[in-house]
């Protein structure tokens, strides 16, 4: 949310906002948007409306009117705090919504020139670089200025490491991978690609050291560390887009990272088929009201070539179609191939996004 200071909202448009925002806060985004388009009815010209309105749509998977209300809010001249952080949500809607990591690197160039110490923006232009535009030397300069700014962001280290593991600096790789796990023990993610990149270079497994030698060298003399939490709510597993690999045939271990009332997590999917819902008995249970008791089904299946993906039906296994339907990189459908960086949305706050863990060759 935005720091609105004093809001030029009359008393009715005032209260209808705040109510707005309660809604939002527990999850509550179509009811949001509801209130923030009666502030607009009565008030058009606030650009916290129009972000904070963009931000619930954002979450209800509606990326394009998402975009919509951002770009109002930048026409409306907002503060440079402010421009900032709308920039910034811009360019996650078009890199995790819809997937056009270019509009979205743009977008997080427009941020960083109000805030060039902004660590989750640099890490999320990273992102948009590695595994957006297989661009690994120029996301790597990016996670190192995530990481000169919060040292203790795990997740700016582990995709620095995938960064170079797609480079065959493997050796680095590893570092990276153990400084994650020095800060996040339980990192599965980084174990999983910390023990491919040791398989590359012909090593066994070893636990990552607590001090490292080489934490905070590669930087430049001139990058200073500083403690700090990070805000970035991506979490990335990479797709080992290497120069000499074939991009049309996306190979490796596919992982899901949900996103939903218990927070983040990652599961690795090795079973035939996984059913998905709200019910403790389903295969992954998302923790959500708005998700069915038994919402879709997950099966794997095999190309002609020999390569595993999985594919997304709507509904329970005896085909009973849930209440919400399927959101698949904004769009409504009955079912889908997934392909890495597909997002689907199950319902308001709960988002699942599909990728591929590398494979050692």
């Amino acid at each position: 949310m935005l720091d609105t200071g004093q809001l030029k909202l009359s008393r009715e448009a005032l209260a209808l906002f705040r109510q707005g925002l309660a809604a939002a806060a527990v999850n509550g985004y179509e009811q949001a948007v509801w209130f923030f388009n009666q502030v607009l009815e009565l008030q058009a010209n606030c650009h916290e409306v129009w972000y904070e309105r963009g931000l619930a749509l954002e979450r209800l998977g509606d990326y394009i009117e998402a975009i919509a209300s951002y770009d109002r809010a930048l026409s409306l001249h907002p503060t440079e705090d402010a421009a900032c952080e709308i920039w910034h949500d811009r360019g996650n809607a078009f890199q995790y919504g819809l997937g056009d990591y270019s509009q979205a690197i743009t977008c997080y160039e427009r941020a960083l020139k109000y805030c060039p110490n902004h660590g989750a923006i640099w890490q999320n232009r990273g992102n948009a670089l590695l595994y957006g535009l297989s661009l690994p030397e120029e996301a790597l300069l990016c996670y190192d200025r995530a990481i000169a700014i919060n040292p203790q962001n795990n997740l700016a280290w582990r995709n620095r490491g995938n960064s170079l593991a797609e480079l065959r600096r493997y050796d680095e790789a590893i570092a990276s991978y153990d400084q994650a796990l020095v800060i996040c023990p339980d990192d599965q993610v980084s174990w999983h690609a910390r023990s491919l990149a040791a398989e590359k270079i012909g090593i066994s497994d070893r636990q990552p050291t607590t001090n490292p030698a080489w934490y905070g060298s590669g930087f430049g003399s001139d990058q200073t560390f500083v403690e700090g939490d990070t805000d970035s709510e991506v979490i990335f597993a990479s797709k080992f887009t290497a120069a000499a690999e074939v991009f049309s045939l996306p190979v490796g271990q596919p992982l899901l990272i949900i996103e939903d009332d218990w927070g983040r997590r990652e599961i690795i999917l090795e079973r035939d088929s996984y059913v998905v819902g709200r019910d403790p008995s389903t295969d992954i249970c998302l923790h959500s009201q708005f998700v069915s008791r038994q919402h879709a089904v997950l099966t794997q299946k095999t190309m002609p070539e020999g390569y595993l993906f999985y594919e997304i039906v709507d509904g329970s296994p005896d085909g009973k179609a849930s209440t919400n339907g399927l959101l698949i990189n904004g769009q409504r459908c009955q079912g889908a191939e997934l392909q890495p960086e597909d997002t689907i949305v199950f319902g308001p706050g709960v988002r699942v996004t599909y990728r591929l863990l590398p494979t050692s060759a």
